[in-house]
């Protein structure tokens, strides 16, 4: 029996002839996946930048409203420790600066200083220029109805994960 549900089902000869399978389309999806984020990292290494400042700077550049660590964290995924060292580092340099967030005791807005604003115009302006050409040349509808196949199959793989969670929980394996 397969590891892919789709196959469990299906006769092997099927399986063997089948154009994409589960297993080579979740292949391809990671590699995509893979190729996007050494894109990006390749253009944070060309402006000096290591892959979380210039994820921070992408954040403040694209954000209509400040944002706080708390919500970077969650809605950009970076981990709270990596993102801690790297704003501490940004402020430093005088690229960020802090203020309290409203309603926060201790939450704080992380803002661009007008260097950092500067920086953000010369690194991450780019990259979303050449984001945007990229989708018109794709088409506009062709890139909104990929990105809501993905956020279909990020909520199920979401789903299966949770699921994973629950059924492992307490049998951890070492760490290797």
């Amino acid at each position: 029996m397969s590891d892919y549900c789709c196959f469990e089902r299906r006769q092997p000869a099927l399986e063997e002839n089948a154009a994409l399978s589960a297993k080579s389309l979740i292949e391809q999806e990671n590699r995509q996946y893979n190729e996007t984020n050494a894109l990006y990292h390749a253009a944070a290494v060309q402006f000096g930048l290591s892959d979380t400042a210039f994820w921070i700077l992408y954040a403040l550049y694209s954000s209509a409203a400040p944002l706080t660590q708390v919500q970077m964290c969650a809605e950009w995924c970076l981990p709270k420790q990596t993102l801690n060292s790297a704003v501490r580092s940004m402020v430093e340099q005088g690229l960020l600066v802090l203020t309290p967030a409203p309603g926060g005791k201790r939450a704080k807005n992380l803002n661009l200083t007008e260097s950092g604003r500067a920086l953000a115009e010369k690194t991450i302006a780019r990259v979303v220029r050449a984001e945007a050409a990229a989708i018109c040349r794709m088409g506009l509808e062709r890139m909104e109805a990929d990105l809501a196949i993905r956020q279909g199959y990020l909520q199920k793989l979401r789903e299966e994960f949770t699921q994973l969670k629950e059924k492992t929980d307490g049998h951890k394996t070492e760490n290797l």
